[in-house]
């Protein structure tokens, strides 16, 4: 019986120092944990965070595209809200990156994020004709660029990359502006 019990015990302190191993380390003059990472670059983690947002915020695009187009979808629009806020965050918490060196990575985090604005812009016009979406629009709208400016920030030039990507999606959305502001003029007239 007393055999059983030690062995609980040493199991429970080898427990606990498995816990206390895989946990956050304090970082030597900073107050804040800092996740053990290994030799990641942090290029990989940007791109790594900006790949998952896409495919997270391709969920709900799949999912809008099922809508009819006269449907409120602010809820799902927040959602995207959310997740590139949380993308945003992540972003600031790898902070600016000294070495751009690596072209194909930046590259890579571009047209990540080309491809992001591309498939919002695509699966959101249809939903513009609503009131209410077009409030969530403007929400989301403000999201995407503190996303890209946070990346822009971390990786820079990446933006100037995004643009050129973009280039094209100028005459659509100044064509769905147009649209938004002569339905609030006739609501307002």
């Amino acid at each position: 019986m007393q055999h059983s019990r030690l062995l609980a015990v040493v199991f429970t302190f080898f427990a606990f120092a498995m816990f206390a191993f895989a946990g956050p380390v304090a970082k030597a003059g900073v107050t804040d944990l800092v996740v053990r990472t290994g030799d990641e670059d942090k290029l990989d983690l940007i791109l790594s965070i900006i790949v998952k947002l896409k495919a997270d915020i391709q969920i709900i695009l799949n999912l809008l595209a099922t809508l009819s187009a006269n449907v409120d979808i602010s809820v799902y629009i927040n959602q995207i809200v959310v997740l590139i806020r949380v993308a945003i965050q992540a972003c600031v918490d790898i902070g600016a990156v000294a070495d751009v060196s690596a072209v194909i990575k930046v590259q890579a985090i571009a047209q990540a994020c080309a491809d992001i604005v591309i498939a919002i812009n695509a699966a959101i016009s249809v939903f513009v004709a609503i009131l209410v979406n077009v409030t969530a629009v403007v929400t989301l709208d403000v999201a995407i660029k503190e996303l890209l400016v946070q990346v822009d920030v971390c990786v820079s030039g990446c933006l100037e990359i995004v643009a050129h990507l973009c280039a094209d999606l100028q005459v659509s959305v100044g064509l769905c502006l147009s649209v938004v502001i002569q339905l609030l003029l006739g609501l307002i007239a």
